[in-house]
């Protein structure tokens, strides 16, 4: 198991297969308060919902913000998940999550905003779907190093499913279309959770 996964018991396990778990992936974020700590407490937080095995947790990573002027940079992780909750189940229990964490929304304010925690449903499984609710997989993965990057340390080999490229192919393509003189736009730093 990666760092942050709840140690869970071969018969939880046995469970989930019986049950056609899905693989999911989310990625978490945070700059207001103490990142880490926020995202630790998310990840825990999904581990106690019923349906939900936690399987793996990147590192923390600094990151500049992206899209948006703010002062505060982000720690970012991204999680893997087993899930017996349909997509549109699990997206219901990330909002309930990051709203349990402070997440706030101002409806008046355009485009992004600073916020205590950001839980976004990356991929579920293989589905690809595109409603009012949801867009799977998530339509920003191929330009955000913020992701790639802690998902290709967790999963380097994972296959997109509508490029069928790996997250690993990705991070590397989106590496060469940015150039050195657009990489500090998304400046990137690896922590550790015990820091």
């Amino acid at each position: 198991m990666c760092l942050g996964s709840r140690i869970f018991d071969s018969q939880e396990i046995v469970s989930l297969s019986q049950n056609n778990a899905v693989k999911a992936f989310i990625g978490l974020g945070s700059n207001l308060g103490d990142g880490k700590a926020l995202l630790q407490g998310a990840w825990q937080a999904l581990g106690d919902v019923d349906g939900i095995v936690l399987d793996g947790l990147s590192s923390p990573y600094m990151t500049a913000p992206v899209g948006m002027t703010s002062q505060h940079w982000f720690t970012n992780a991204v999680g893997r998940l087993q899930v017996l909750l349909s997509p549109l189940e699990l997206l219901e229990v990330l909002l309930a999550v990051e709203t349990s964490f402070g997440r706030t929304r101002d409806d008046k304010v355009f485009g992004y905003q600073d916020r205590s925690l950001d839980l976004d449903l990356l991929y579920y499984g293989n589905v690809i779907m595109d409603s009012p609710e949801l867009t799977l997989p998530h339509p920003r993965i191929a330009d955000r190093l913020f992701v790639l990057v802690p998902f290709a340390e967790l999963e380097p080999d994972f296959r997109d499913g509508l490029s069928d490229k790996t997250i690993a192919s990705m991070e590397l393509r989106l590496r060469d279309r940015m150039g050195p003189e657009k990489a500090i736009k998304q400046e990137i730093i690896r922590g550790t959770w015990s820091e």
